[in-house]
């Protein structure tokens, strides 16, 4: 079991790294990542996606960062065994959701603005294409957003009802649910969403190590 709780922990320490790591690049610059007030103008969008790698690191993350959150759910999953099975069921299942919808997103990313970027078509075609492609991933945002927020409401709410997680970590849980479904109408909240939720995974993956340390000694 200890050996499990191990690998949990790991994997929830990468995925802090992961929720970290384009907070870094955007916060130094990100220069192949265009700036919120050109997203909508394709002309200057695509020259800076075309002029620097940036995009494609941050999106390749995010897809990542949706494979880990997977390991992340089912070892919270795993701590809610004697919750109410409806409850668990209900917040695995949009957290799964909201794994895949991360995976998307960054795939889109990966692979969708980089080659408009560097499209030789006619400009008025690929910034129709571009403006599509930023309003599906708009929508992916929103949907990511609403999931996130339902699962960590649901799971640490159940959390601290049969005192699986330290209070605080369950707390803060429950405040990047409300986050999260608020980001689906708020897009700062969204953004705030993601911050919170670098802590929580990172206080998560501290209890399995420590969990795990604990029965290793027994």
């Amino acid at each position: 079991m200890h050996t499990t709780q191990r690998a949990d922990g790991l994997v929830a320490g990468v995925q802090a790294l992961l929720w970290l790591a384009p907070i870094i690049i955007l916060a130094t610059g990100g220069h192949g990542i265009p700036a919120p007030g050109s997203v909508n103008d394709p002309f200057h969008a695509l020259a800076v996606i075309k002029a620097s790698p940036d995009i494609e690191i941050v999106t390749t993350l995010m897809c990542l960062t949706g494979a880990a959150q997977v390991f992340v759910v089912l070892a919270l999953a795993d701590r809610l065994t004697s919750s109410p099975a409806r409850l668990t069921r209900l917040s695995t299942t949009f957290g799964i959701i909201a794994a895949a919808f991360l995976m998307i997103d960054g795939a889109l990313g990966m692979a969708a603005l980089p080659q408009l970027a560097h499209l030789d078509v006619r400009p008025d075609l690929a910034d129709a294409a571009y403006l599509a492609a930023v309003g599906v991933r708009n929508g992916i945002d929103r949907v990511i957003s609403l999931t996130l927020g339902t699962w960590a409401l649901t799971a640490n709410w159940a959390a601290m009802r049969q005192q699986r997680l330290p209070r605080p970590l369950a707390g803060l849980g429950l405040l990047v649910g409300v986050a999260g479904i608020a980001g689906t109408l708020v897009p700062a909240a969204g953004t705030a969403t993601i911050v919170l939720l670098l802590v929580w995974t990172l206080g998560f993956a501290t209890v399995l190590l420590r969990q795990a340390s604990a029965q290793g000694l027994r």
